[in-house]
């Protein structure tokens, strides 16, 4: 189409406009902007540069552009004009399926029920992203056919409905599955009884497509639905008129849902708190002992049965007696006024096949986290002294990353506190001496480009981790076991309980998004009760506080970044005095019949209306102002919180001439320096650099130049990688042409840290046509072991780890010497003859001074020098190569500067 050569002809210029631009600030040499410009062109290496690349050429390409921006507007004014004509079914042609539209998803109750099998390809259903909303219009409407079946319009997710996508669904395949899917409900049922908001109706049918696994011992009659502990809290808000837009500081009783999305579980059916998803059920089941608590609660009392509950249709429950459980709250079950009793959806749920899934478990070890720009950027009076203790952590980290083994395996992912790794994880995890292949090493590289660009834009290493908030569950049970309106429970205002914490006295809780100034410090209480009755990996809230207003959570499985470092907390103490939270009344989402021009309308009012991501940046470019407007972000909050919910009630507050005058004022501005590290924006995209707290990091966080230096990482042999160290490899043409063509094929859309499951219909495919050369998968992957470890050391292996990775690890588990270790000091591998020795005989005991060698940073061979020397890192030969390049390399640039 003509429209696309337009598209793709501004597009090159944008990307020729940001080479001159860095050719001119000498961000990059000349020799450099002019390769780019020939490969952007795809010109040969040495063919003229047919323009004046300098300031000229960028004021000409504005002209360019706008021209094409015209015939832009032109040709899509006759496409649209052109889609509006037609109104009839739509057919998907077969020619557009192709690999690179082949999406992989995650096991789920939908995969499962349709029974679709790992690593296979289908076309039950497909994921539509909408582009123009007449198409989307015709294809919800009339639906379309691929093959000769007709698909329908099934759901869209909240995630999917952010990102415009749309998931499609075989009309044979939902008639045939619709009961188990909707548990017994229909479309007609629903609109029989009232309806339902169409966008919400969307988002609960689409947690069948949620990734879980499968609970396979979970017995839905042994679970009953309670009301949600509802309890008014006493607090100081900042109380936002949505129609006036006046704030003002109140003292008011504030309604708390506190168990909403949270429901529990008994240790003896599930041991961790989980994430769970049934048809129309969703949120988080929280370990608690409550027949431990009915059980203490009935020998203070024998008088009374404190095990009866009332559930949430007002039919009585013995917890005890009837074995319950599970207990799940109002607020977990979307769709109970679609149901007459618990019981109906439980027939219904076993007369259909229903099933249950598990995802997002507690893991047993929960590694530490990164901060962001948001949490950093509202803590406005940080100094550059403070700013650099906490980025501390982060600066080593980058300086030791090709110079400690230890930073470089945990770098990649391969150290012993991650869990789930990947097969080249596991084979550096088991043979670090792969950190010296060409391939690791420019991977390193990689890591480490990323390390800074992430640490200059706020995300640095803390002593921090990411766990479930959960409510006082002590407090719930006094609620709803022992009718106490005003439970106690087990904490206080201003407290929380965090037991992996326990050595610390308070911590920072933080949530993303993290908008307004957002650092709810609390003192962390760790008893003799808590450890009773609260789990180890979670942190407990209180239901005398306020906190979940300030952090916006609720606790259907969000979790907070609980933050221990004892600098950021007394940074966050003092930036938060004075900081109350926002409370504004939000509009009711209203129900409509479920028909297809309904589901197109709430889609396309939440693709129109719901972009927070415009309000969000507005608010990043305030706090990183020269005067922070802090009423300012006050409203702009408020305002991104009916825009998250305008797809359901289709209400957004309208500003006030004068307050629009003052935002606008604001957010005209460009974005925030920092972008250039968080956003990828050019320089031409973001203001210039101030002292606002993020923008601080690009000079305290360094980018020096990597020199391999880490002594003791080992010599490494490919012959381990091999499924026999003493074969003999013969090279074989067909088997290295074919790699190097879908290595070329996949270079830039695979890397090493990708899951294999995101991968497998492609992985899949390169085998097969590996398997079509008539050789053992095993005897493939050792010629492809010889040919790009030995000979030809290939620094692009990232196809070879996809599709060998799990040969490799079974050949190096076998091959690597029974009980050897690495030698702490040189990296050689050796079977010691203690426990206690750590380092091999070379390395132990005396030597004298009079020589010692040491191994090459470029071709990584031993050699000699004297005992004095201290500063040689090459061998003659490549310290020679090195001089002529640096000699060449500074010509060069005296000729530029000429």
């Amino acid at each position: 189409m003509e429209i696309n050569k337009h598209c793709s002809s501004k597009s090159k210029l944008k990307s020729e406009r940001e080479i001159i631009e860095q050719l001119c600030a000498g961000e990059i040499a000349r020799e450099k902007a002019e390769s780019q410009f020939r490969k952007l062109y795809g010109m040969g290496k040495s063919d003229p540069i047919p323009v004046a690349m300098d300031n000229s050429r960028v004021k000409q390409i504005a002209k360019e552009i706008r021209g094409t921006n015209q015939m832009i507007k032109i040709k899509k004014s006759e496409l649209v004009s052109l889609l509006q004509a037609h109104r009839s079914q739509r057919e998907l042609r077969t020619e557009y399926v192709v690999d690179k539209n082949v999406i992989s998803v995650f096991e789920s109750m939908l995969t499962r029920t349709l029974g679709m099998e790992t690593g296979k390809l289908y076309d039950d259903f497909m994921v539509i992203r909408t582009y123009y909303f007449d198409v989307i219009e015709d294809l919800i409407l009339n639906g379309y056919t691929f093959n000769g079946e007709r698909y329908i319009c099934f759901t869209a997710s909240a995630g999917q409905i952010r990102t415009k996508k749309t998931v499609f669904i075989k009309e044979r395949v939902w008639e045939k599955y619709q009961k188990t899917i909707m548990c017994g409900l229909s479309v007609q049922k629903i609109n029989e009884l009232g309806g339902i908001n169409i966008n919400k109706y969307l988002a609960y049918l689409a947690l069948c497509n949620s990734a879980t696994d499968l609970w396979e011992d979970f017995d839905i009659r042994k679970t009953i639905v309670v009301d949600d502990m509802e309890t008014m809290v006493r607090g100081t808000v900042d109380f936002i008129d949505h129609k006036t837009y006046s704030v003002e500081r109140r003292d008011m009783e504030i309604p708390i849902t506190h168990t909403d999305g949270c429901g529990m579980v008994l240790p003896s059916c599930n041991a961790k708190n989980t994430m769970v998803r049934l048809p129309w059920v969703k949120g988080l089941l929280a370990v608690f002992l409550f027949d431990k608590f009915i059980s203490e609660a009935n020998e203070r009392d024998p008088s009374v049965n404190h095990g009866l509950v009332t559930d949430i249709y007002g039919f009585e429950h013995d917890v005890i007696a009837e074995d319950i459980q599970v207990i799940f709250t109002k607020s977990q079950f979307k769709m109970y006024k679609y149901y007459t009793n618990w019981q109906e959806y439980i027939d219904l749920f076993l007369a259909n096949g229903c099933t249950v899934g598990k995802c997002n478990e507690e893991d047993d070890f929960i590694p530490d986290a990164k901060l962001n720009y948001q949490m950093l950027q509202t803590l406005t009076d940080l100094s550059p002294d403070e700013l650099e203790q906490l980025a501390g952590k982060t600066i080593d980290k980058i300086a030791k990353i090709a110079s400690d083994k230890n930073t470089m395996l945990d770098v990649f992912g391969a150290s012993t506190q991650y869990r789930n790794k990947n097969a080249f994880q596991e084979c550096l995890s088991i043979y670090p001496e792969l950190l010296s292949d060409p391939y690791t090493k420019e991977m390193l590289r990689q890591i480490k480009k990323n390390l800074v660009t992430e640490a200059r834009a706020a995300k640095i290493d803390l002593s921090a981790k990411y766990m479930f908030l959960i409510p006082d569950l002590y407090a719930f049970c006094e609620w709803l076991f022992l009718g106490n309106r005003s439970p106690v429970g087990l904490l206080a205002d201003g407290e929380v309980s965090c037991y992996l914490y326990r050595t610390v006295s308070k911590l920072d809780c933080l949530r993303s998004p993290h908008l307004y100034r957002e650092h709810a410090v609390r003192k962390n209480v760790v008893t003799s009760a808590t450890k009773k009755w609260f789990s180890q990996n979670a942190i407990y809230t209180s239901c005398h506080d306020l906190i979940s207003k300030i952090l916006q959570f609720d606790c259907d499985g969000d979790k907070s970044l609980v933050c221990a470092d004892s600098l950021l907390v007394d940074i966050a103490e003092r930036n938060m005095e004075g900081i109350v939270p926002l409370y504004y009344e939000m509009a009711k989402a209203g129900a409509v019949t479920i028909t297809p021009e309904e589901i197109f309308k709430g889609l396309r009012a939440a693709w129109t209306g719901g972009n927070i991501g415009v309000i969000s940046n507005d608010i990043t470019k305030i706090w990183n102002g020269a005067d922070v407007d802090i009423e300012a972000i006050k409203i702009l909050c408020m305002e991104n919180n009916f825009c998250i919910d305008y797809a359901k009630t289709l209400y957004k507050p309208t500003r006030p001439d004068e307050i629009n005058a003052r935002l606008a004022r604001i957010t005209s501005m460009k974005a925030p320096h920092f972008f250039i590290h968080a956003k990828k924006k050019t320089k031409s995209q973001v203001q210039r650099t101030n002292n606002s707290v993020v923008n601080q990091l690009e000079h305290i966080v360094p980018n020096k130049r990597m020199s391999f230096a880490a002594k003791n990482i080992g010599v490494f042999r490919y012959q381990y990688m091999l499924s026999n160290p003493m074969k003999q490899i013969e090279l074989l043409s067909p088997v290295t042409d074919l790699y190097n063509d879908v290595e070329k094929q996949y270079r830039y859309s695979i890397s090493f840290y990708d899951d294999d499951s995101n991968f497998a219909y492609i992985r899949d495919n390169i085998l097969k046509q590996f398997d079509e050369l008539g050789l053992e998968r095993l005897d493939v992957c050792d010629i492809l072991v010889k040919y790009l470890f030995h000979s030809k050391n290939s620094r692009r292996k990232n196809v070879f780890w996809m599709c060998f990775g799990d040969i490799v690890l079974e050949n190096l588990k076998r091959n690597i010497p029974d009980g050897s270790i690495q030698c702490k000091k040189c990296g050689e591998r050796f079977v010691p003859l203690s426990p206690q020795q750590k380092v091999c005989t070379n390395c132990s005991g005396y030597h004298p001074l009079g020589k010692k060698k040491l191994r090459c940073i470029d071709c990584g061979k031993e050699f000699e020098v004297d005992g004095i020397v201290k500063n040689k890192k090459r061998c003659n030969d490549c310290q020679a190569i090195h001089i002529r390049n640096y000699e060449r390399e500074k010509k060069r640039r005296q000729r530029s500067v000429a």
